[in-house]
């Protein structure tokens, strides 16, 4: 908002429904200028309009408002993280092939999480997916619950052609937000919790206790070290009952 934006919506807050001249003399907006501030506050969805002799503006609530700039922040950093994914993503990966390892060791809860979300973000055709359990409250020792709900959520919302998850426990009220596109299937047990992204990435999850320096992750780009946990996904995928 410029200034004369916040001036004008800072005197509807306080004194109600006005008219363009009251708005004028109260926030100390030009009168010249009023007319074109209202009308951006209007474009904002910040203030409501109500035709007639003379026009009067009512001011949306500051909670509103905060809604309101917070989906287009959103939006905003949706938009821009996607466009430099397409653009440097795929030149990112055809340096690495040439200059990184292949198997790669991620201490830390953080970075292990941020791997995963990492290659879930740019997977293209296929996410294989393993977990104790879907429900956050019985991972609350192991993960930190804000960053494994992103990844969680981050999976159930994947437009790839398939995507398979492997767990145990799947809370009831996350099963009616499941997509029918994503096929879920749960065993008596599954230990830690792996992904494996395009048959191309792998990444195993470890947890050696509840100190942070104790989790380990195991990331390899590397193919062959690919087909074989995705092999092993597929035995116990076919080994466990659909939800």
């Amino acid at each position: 908002m410029t200034e004369y934006e916040v001036q004008a919506y800072v005197a509807l807050v306080d004194g109600g429904q006005m008219a363009a001249s009251d708005i004028s003399s109260k926030s100390g907006v030009p009168f010249s200028r009023v007319y074109d501030v209202l009308g951006r506050l209007e474009e904002k969805g910040f203030i409501q309009v109500q035709r007639g002799r003379p026009t009067q503006y009512v001011a949306k609530a500051p909670t509103e408002i905060v809604r309101l700039v917070r989906l287009a922040l959103q939006e905003k950093i949706e938009k821009s993280g996607k466009a430099v994914i397409e653009e440097l993503q795929p030149r990112f990966e055809r340096e690495t092939q040439a200059t990184t390892r292949d198997v790669w060791l991620l201490h830390g809860r953080a970075a292990i999480l941020a791997k995963a979300l990492e290659m879930v973000t740019v997977a293209k055709d296929e996410v294989l997916f393993s977990l104790p359990s879907l429900d956050t409250s019985t991972l609350k020792d192991t993960f930190e619950i804000e960053d494994l709900t992103d990844i969680i959520e981050a999976i159930l919302n994947l437009k790839v052609p398939k995507v398979c998850v492997l767990t145990s426990e799947v809370p009831t009220d996350l099963k009616e937000m499941i997509p029918k596109e994503i096929e879920i299937r749960s065993r008596d047990k599954v230990f830690g919790a792996g992904l494996v992204v395009d048959r191309r990435e792998t990444l195993i999850m470890l947890a050696g206790g509840n100190d942070d320096s104790e989790f380990l992750g195991v990331f390899s780009s590397h193919n062959v070290f690919a087909n074989m946990a995705s092999l092993y996904f597929d035995s116990l995928w076919a080994d466990s009952v659909p939800i």
